[in-house]
């Protein structure tokens, strides 16, 4: 071998050819397939792939027809495929058995890499956290959600719904609207007030906030392509895209929104005394409600018995994965069930639930609406879990087998990326018969028995469900009883003609467009 010298004057003479060899090096390390992996899923059937890249050509399309992209898949590979992005394959599961089998278990309870685009927003909080974190939050913040912390919400719920009711009447004239934001800027207003405690006001004041929302939607797109595209997962290639700096403009304004709601919460406890302040109402005295920040921060103090609390840090985590996911999916349900009540063909099941209503609450279209009160809507129930089976509000669950898994004909390798695809999952027509038919009836007591419950999944199962289900299902019932009580929702577009966005939250693409007009039993 020569000298260091020459070896010096050969690189600077050949430069080009060094620079090729190193990239070829890089993209071989990059694409580079696990032989074990590939030999245990020989026999998952999915799209042909083109070298380096994998399936991800296919995954560059806008993104209202990536469903369309999934869907064919599931049509023409089954319940079970793999689809490869570059050398990293993730096995999409689309029926009760297999999903049964990763998400009832204690053991695949890690979520995948996926999953780490978030973490600049969210760091570690309860999505993303790893197992052992988890299991000891989770314990952690499962007291936050008792049921009469959820009945203190209610109030919020029903106060929030009322200005929504109320700011309806300026469009309650027959002309078409896009009502997406209303719904969305109403779910703010909550998720503040509860998560918070702070009054937003997004509702009376419809511009003055749109700059929250916009970071929440910007940032969801930015992740899904960061997700669908490898190259973009390089450190240099997501700066040099120019998305390294987008992305942490979206993050100051998600974390600058919570710090500075989290700052004046923690003056407010140190000037009561970590008291929580009393407010006059009817002239009476009553202790101010508790946010979910509060409760946040009354578990930081807590350290006398030798449990774990809460850092700083780790308080604004959970508030933010809290807001995130108690306001996107939320909204987007509530939109949507508005949308499926609203179709032509469906208007009859709108009738059906506002007929339900008369009959709970009678003349009264502007009550105080209870959980009791909740309980007895069925019909409005099934209309909305069979809104959540054709548009779950979270499409996919990702999840990192840190075990090998028996599904089906196949063992799925340990080290691989699972998608459950709770979309495609819902559409089983051996569960769901017809199943892009709007059907609530499926929701019935009789027509439930004997159904698998991992056949249905909108919260998730198993030990990593969705901690905040029952704080969302009672806040849509109370938001969604009152417009149906006061008002009718007729469609201006054809099912087939609704575009979505599949993000992390499924959207709309050009919004919701309806027409409202108030019920003729209004007094």
């Amino acid at each position: 071998m020569g000298s260091f010298q020459e070896i010096v004057s050969w690189v600077g003479s050949e430069w080009k050819l060094v620079i090729t060899i190193a990239l070829v090096f890089i993209i071989y390390c990059l694409t580079k397939r696990d032989r074990r992996i590939s030999k245990y899923l020989e026999n998952v059937p999915g799209p042909p792939t083109i070298p380096l890249l994998g399936n991800v050509l296919s995954l560059l399309c806008p993104s209202y027809e990536l469903k369309d992209v999934l869907t064919s898949w599931y049509h023409k590979f089954g319940p079970i495929y793999t689809v490869w992005l570059g050398n990293h394959p993730i096995v999409t599961l689309c029926e009760a058995s297999s999903v049964e089998a990763i998400l009832s278990s204690s053991v695949h309870i890690e979520k995948a890499k996926e999953y780490d685009v978030l973490f600049r927003w969210l760091g570690l909080g309860l999505i993303t956290a790893k197992p052992r974190k988890w299991r000891g939050r989770r314990k952690m913040l499962t007291p936050t959600f008792h049921f009469k912390i959820l009945e203190e919400f209610s109030v919020i719920f029903n106060e929030q719904a009322d200005v929504f009711t109320e700011t309806l009447k300026q469009k309650a004239d027959g002309k078409p609207f896009n009502i997406f934001p209303f719904v969305a800027r109403c779910a703010l207003d909550i998720i503040c007030e509860t998560a918070m405690g702070k009054k937003l006001n997004a509702q009376l004041q419809q511009d003055g906030n749109d700059q929250y929302l916009k970071a929440v939607f910007g940032y969801g797109g930015l992740l899904v392509k960061k997700i669908a595209r490898p190259w973009l997962q390089i450190g240099l290639i997501w700066r040099l895209s120019g998305y390294e700096a987008q992305e942490a403009r979206l993050i100051k304004v998600l974390h600058d929104f919570t710090d500075k709601v989290i700052i004046a919460k923690k003056l407010e406890r140190k000037n009561h005394g970590n008291l929580n302040p009393s407010t006059i109402e009817n002239g009476m005295t009553q202790k101010k409600r508790k946010a979910f920040l509060d409760l946040l921060l009354d578990l930081s103090g807590q350290s006398d018995d030798g449990d774990e609390t809460l850092t700083d840090v780790e308080i604004r985590e959970e508030t933010d994965t809290f807001m995130f996911a108690g306001h996107d999916t939320t909204s987007a349900n509530m939109a949507w069930t508005i949308l499926m009540l609203s179709f032509h063909e469906n208007q009859r099941h709108q009738k059906l639930v506002q007929a339900e209503l008369d009959g709970i609450f009678g003349d009264d279209k502007n009550p105080n609406i209870t959980s009791s009160d909740v309980s007895k809507m069925k019909y409005l129930d099934y209309c909305i879990k069979e809104t959540l089976r054709l548009l779950p509000s979270v499409p996919v669950y990702f999840r990192h087998l840190t075990e090998d898994v028996k599904s089906a004909e196949n063992i799925l390798p340990k080290g691989i990326t699972v998608a459950i695809s709770s979309y495609l999952l819902h559409r089983d027509p051996n569960v769901f018969p017809k199943p892009e038919v709007f059907d609530p009836m499926r929701f019935s007591p009789e027509n439930s028995v004997g159904r698998n419950p991992f056949a249905y999944v909108p919260f998730s199962a198993g030990p990593r469900n969705c901690i905040g289900q029952r704080f969302a299902l009672l806040e849509e019932k109370i938001v969604l009883s009152k417009l149906f009580m006061n008002y009718n929702f007729q469609s201006v577009q054809k099912w087939e003609d609704v575009k979505m966005v599949s993000e992390i939250v499924i959207r709309p693409y050009d919004g919701i467009n309806v027409k409202v007009t108030k019920r003729n039993c209004l007094k």
